[in-house]
């Protein structure tokens, strides 16, 4: 993975968040779905089908009684292969055992619990319990890495049966069962597991990139920051994601601060389902481990277990966010239970001037050492808990304040005083995200909307010389913008069809009814639902306001998988443009925004066209012979619509979106994406150069500098746009 080799031949490494025991997590680029992602890289017993160097089955217990020693431990050699029941009660063990049959005994200020050995306590204090390959985590949390001793899930001693290949041998490693458990759902509040592929002798974990830092650290660094507002954003997220999980019958079992990371938009997520196990049909299961002080009492006892031990967890790590200190650490299980037993625990009310009493009573509810006494689930302790903390999104506010200002540098937790720096930032184009692209969406549509509505509602009839002192066609205008800001399709419905009314009022029944009705029937079939459809649509007047109309197929082109939806949403457009080029330009690629969007006021002259798709002469005699608006409208309609250069460059954007479409969705890579834009590009030139061959066909003569220029910038904003890799982080 050194230098630039990839990982799985897609995976570009930019860093190395850490590296331990038999795993690091590598920061990488995606570079096929163009965003960051955090790799899990899980190395394997490097030992296959009936290799000698495997520890045979008789064998396993003695090399599981080796690996717990009180007071030391044996460390296992890679291939060696311990389970939980081979292990003996802690009191059954002699205390010369380690010294007496190995040569390798750790550190006497580590334990040995269940499958490996670990360190009697983590960053905080907090001692962990046969946490095995769940302490692979996430890029922020590695603590523990370096005493693994081996893997879980394998065949028992009594049972010699070997794998028959090294893929069958990892389905077992609690990796992939960590991807199998968050794989049943999806949810803002949870760290989203990608996939998980086997490769040679390493496995891999691929998750979702959480640039940000761990509750963990940041309650560390930020103790004296903590307000009631970040407690009541924190408490609900952890607890809207166990909802989540125990929704899907999955019991997180791990809950603690390292598993919680925060985003700089301070968003928290819960990590690290490497424990998590499924609930049977009472809604129960059994853990393979924990963390001391945020095990309740049935987890260390490996009683039964249901959603109610992840319950009391939340409220440990809530409890500890309260009064600043989480009074269930201890050394070991026996110690940590007698904890839970006899804790004096502090009033939560007493370090907080403006809570009520009553937080008190829901605590140590969540906290009582019997499940039964507990609340039921999650969502009542979180119904029960919520009215006595803060406001969530002023929480969440300052909680993207608190993080976004961690300095760039962050210490190296291998040695005191040193500092590493941060992952270097990716490329300006490699930050886009689709959160980004989402915002850009939403302002370039309310921009659209605004335009379109401005033009629809101050020609109402029934608002009269004075609208912009009305205030109901403010009002209306905002309901547009509010829409479009919200849901961009909806916007589009909203403003397409106002204008189509707005025709209709005036006197231009055919484009204003020609407009309705095709706005219905766009937003029906194509882009219903969809934001991508809305935002191409929106380009034709828009772009079309200042010459630059077939920017709105090529966009259709590039951002929509479909290739039926694209063909509709260009022909939408192109339906658009048509009626916008009525108002006053008679001609598709350009209606000129600043002289005709206050069209009911405009006089009987009619312009010269833009493009040189239309010859104004031929409708010249039908208009001057009224005054009437929506006379005139519909005679530039006519007009256009008689001319075959308009249907020429209407086929120019339909064929220009549908092969766009189709050739970035089979190839579905950057290169094929700038050639399907230079298809396209190429299209639209062809498109105005037929109309001026179909104006004249005996004596051709080239198409308008405004209609050539019109077709060729947007084609090549396409080819760019395609080139940095823009549409395929917004491709719908």
């Amino acid at each position: 993975m050194a230098g630039k080799q990839l990982i799985l031949d897609r995976y570009r490494p930019m860093s190395e968040a850490g590296a331990g025991g038999f795993a690091t997590v590598q920061v990488a680029w995606d570079t096929q779905m163009r965003r960051k992602v955090a790799i899990k890289c899980i190395e394997l017993p490097k030992v296959l089908p009936g290799s000698s160097n495997r520890v045979a089955p008789a064998d396993r217990s003695k090399a599981a009684r080796h690996a717990r020693v009180e007071g030391g431990a044996a460390p296992l050699a890679p291939t060696q292969v311990v389970r939980l029941e081979d292990i003996p009660p802690w009191e059954d063990v002699p205390e010369d055992l380690g010294a007496a049959e190995s040569s390798h005994a750790a550190p006497a200020d580590r334990i040995a619990c269940g499958k490996r050995a670990v360190s009697d306590s983590d960053a905080s204090g907090a001692p962990r319990a046969n946490r095995g390959f769940a302490d692979y985590q996430d890029p922020h949390n590695l603590e523990g890495f370096e005493n693994l001793e081996g893997l879980e899930g394998l065949e028992g001693p009594e049972d010699s049966k070997e794998p028959s290949s090294l893929e069958e041998f990892a389905s077992d490693i609690p990796g992939l069962a960590e991807a199998r458990a968050i794989a049943q759902f999806s949810d803002a509040n949870i760290v989203t597991v990608y996939n998980f592929e086997v490769k040679d002798s390493m496995a891999y974990l691929i998750m979702e990139y959480v640039e940000g830092t761990t509750l963990e650290r940041f309650l560390r660094e930020h103790d004296g920051d903590l307000t009631l507002d970040v407690v009541a954003h924190v408490f609900s997220s952890i607890a809207h994601a166990l909802e989540v999980a125990h929704s899907h019958n999955v019991l997180h079992l791990d809950i603690k601060p390292a598993n919680v990371l925060i985003n700089r938009q301070g968003e928290v997520k819960v990590t690290d389902f490497g424990l998590a196990t499924l609930a049977d049909a009472n809604g129960t299961g059994r853990a393979g481990g924990g963390t001391i002080g945020y095990m309740p009492p049935e987890q260390m006892r490996s009683e039964a277990l249901d959603v109610r031990c992840d319950e009391w967890a939340l409220a440990s790590l809530t409890y500890e966010m309260l009064v600043g200190d989480n009074p269930f650490f201890a050394r070991d299980l026996p110690r940590a239970e007698a904890a839970i037993e006899n804790a004096e625990l502090v009033l939560p009310s007493l370090c907080w001037d403006d809570v009520e009493e009553g937080i008190d009573d829901v605590m140590f509810y969540a906290l009582d050492p019997d499940p039964a006494e507990r609340y039921a689930t999650v969502r009542d302790f979180d119904e029960e808990l919520m009215p006595y903390l803060g406001d969530v999104k002023a929480g969440k506010k300052e909680l993207s304040r608190l993080v976004s200002g961690v300095n760039e540098e962050r210490e190296d937790e291998a040695g005191e005083g040193e500092f590493v720096p941060r992952a270097p930032r990716a490329p300006l184009i490699e930050r886009l995200t689709p959160r980004v692209m989402a915002v850009a969406a939403r302002v370039l549509s309310v921009a659209a909307a605004a335009l379109v509505g401005t033009v629809a509602f101050a020609n109402f009839p029934a608002f009269g010389p004075g609208v912009f002192s009305n205030p109901v066609f403010w009002g209306l205008l905002a309901v547009v913008c509010v829409l479009a800001a919200i849901k961009p399709h909806v916007g589009a419905l909203a403003s397409f069809a106002a204008l189509g009314v707005s025709l209709a009022a005036n006197g231009a029944y055919a484009p204003g009814i020609l407009l309705f009705l095709g706005t219905v029937a766009w937003w029906w079939f194509a882009a219903r639902g969809s934001d991508a459809p809305a935002v191409a649509a929106f380009l034709a007047p828009l772009s079309g306001a200042v010459g630059f109309a077939p920017l709105s197929p090529v966009v259709a082109g590039s951002l929509i998988v479909s290739v039926a939806r694209a063909a509709g949403t260009a022909a939408f457009a192109g339906l658009c443009a048509i009626a916008l080029g009525s108002l006053g330009t008679s001609g598709m690629i350009d209606w000129n925004a600043s002289m005709y969007w206050d069209y009911a006021s405009m006089s009987g002259a009619v312009s010269a066209g833009s493009n040189a798709v239309v010859d104004p002469d031929a409708v010249a005699s039908a208009v001057l012979s009224s005054t009437g608006i929506g006379t005139q409208t519909q005679a530039r309609l006519g007009g256009m619509l008689l001319k075959p250069g308009t249907w020429c460059v209407f086929a120019s954007w339909v064929v220009a979106a549908v092969a766009m479409s189709a050739l970035s969705r089979w190839g579905m890579s950057r290169k094929v994406d700038v050639a399907a834009a230079s298809v396209g590009a190429v299209i639209l030139v062809l498109g105005v150069c037929g109309a001026a061959w179909l104006t004249n066909p005996e004596s051709w003569t080239p198409p308008s500098t405004m209609a050539l220029v019109g077709s060729i910038a947007p084609g090549l904003v396409g080819i760019v746009l395609a080139a940095v890799g823009i549409p395929d982080k917004i491709r719908q």
